[in-house]
């Protein structure tokens, strides 16, 4: 559904760690072949370009495989997924990879968390989205304006959501959308579930320095050798901008995810209409220019990022405090600028032409550029 791509800075790639038998070598390769609409790169600190290629191997493997899952547009031989889901809508239930039903309840636990802002059930909203993305961005190759679609198609659409509508038997192992017209997209947890899925198996199979960026979805794997830290940039909102706005500083197994204005977009008159949807409004989010939710889940990450992008900074921030108080190890940055101020009285950090506000706890890891 989104994701801005978050930088990993260049004193990450610097490669080797002193030893003689057990010195290790940084590697990095990059696939388009793994699904999601996305590159996806491994970086990691192995012993030599064989293992690397062994884990990386698998990696691709496995985000195909999730891919494949949680894909809305096609079928797949043998494999029951999320559009096999939305084809029998109102008809029968499907019997589904655990997987799919694992991703299902955290984006239940997640919507319930929210206030119903991260709403998995609103594909039919987003289906109308999408297609007036689709057709405004062929206008706008040919210097038109793109089109809004009508706020009465897309409230009768918000008609067809709701998770009383979703069904899912655990013990069966099925799902079943009991109202023909609602529709799943998972565009806002599925890459961040998959991720994390993929870090937990490679983790398991002894990988022990690396890092997973799905586009934006960043996955930590350990430290870096010799218990050093990772340096995550988080990227300027503008395209045009390769720079990065601030840098983190993380020794552990971590997530980072970032939900912005600037990609996946199309021109309304000029105007830039994103595709992350608030569920109040059925039109574009339009409280910040960027929020990234740093947290050890990447699909809790994920989700999150999306949710918090839809909220006001002061809704925003409520959650992540209740969620805190819950016991969750969650940080938040949030990015502001002249036509997207922050709100008056709230502390701001001047990074390049924007602001960015943080929570407490990010002050000892965080440098501003």
């Amino acid at each position: 559904m989104k994701k801005t791509i978050l930088t990993i800075l260049a004193a990450l790639l610097i490669s080797g760690c002193a030893g003689s038998r057990n010195e290790l070598h940084k590697y990095s390769s990059t696939t388009t072949e793994s699904g999601f609409d996305t590159p996806i790169t491994l970086i990691a600190y192995t012993k030599d370009e064989k293992t690397f290629q062994s884990f990386f191997r698998q990696m691709k493997k496995d985000f195909l495989h999730y891919h494949q899952l949680f894909d809305k547009y096609h079928n797949y031989p043998a494999v029951n997924n999320i559009k096999t889901i939305n084809d029998q809508a109102g008809i029968a239930p499907v019997l589904v990879d655990s997987s799919i039903i694992q991703m299902l309840k955290l984006a239940k636990q997640y919507y319930e968390a929210s206030g119903h802002h991260l709403d998995i059930t609103m594909g039919s909203v987003l289906d109308i989205w999408h297609d007036a993305r689709d057709a405004g961005t062929l206008l706008n190759e040919q210097g038109k304006s793109g089109v809004l679609p009508d706020l009465q198609t897309l409230k009768d659409a918000k008609n067809n959501a709701g998770f009383d509508y979703l069904k899912i038997d655990e013990q069966a192992q099925t799902v079943f959308l009991t109202k023909s017209e609602v529709q799943l997209d998972v565009g806002a947890i599925a890459k961040g579930f998959a991720t994390e899925q993929v870090a937990k198996a490679l983790k398991k199979q002894g990988l022990k320095h690396a890092i997973i960026n799905a586009g934006g979805n960043v996955r930590l794997i350990g430290s870096k050798p010799e218990d050093k830290t990772w340096s995550i940039g988080i990227q300027s909102p503008n395209p045009k901008d390769s720079g990065s706005l601030a840098s983190i500083e993380v020794q552990k197994d971590y997530s980072f995810v970032t939900s912005g204005d600037y990609q996946r977009y199309y021109l309304v008159n000029g105007k830039m209409i994103h595709h992350i949807i608030d569920p109040d409004t059925l039109m574009p989010a339009d409280h910040q220019r960027a929020v990234t939710v740093l947290t050890k889940d990447s699909g809790i990450a994920d989700a999150l990022s999306t949710t918090l992008f839809t909220l006001s900074y002061e809704e925003g921030s409520k959650l992540i405090n209740k969620l805190k108080k819950d016991g969750m190890d969650i940080q938040a940055i949030w990015v502001f600028d002249q036509q997207k101020p922050a709100p008056k009285g709230v502390k701001t950090y001047p990074a390049g032409n924007y602001d960015l506000v943080i929570t407490s706890d990010l002050k000892k890891q965080i440098t501003f550029h």
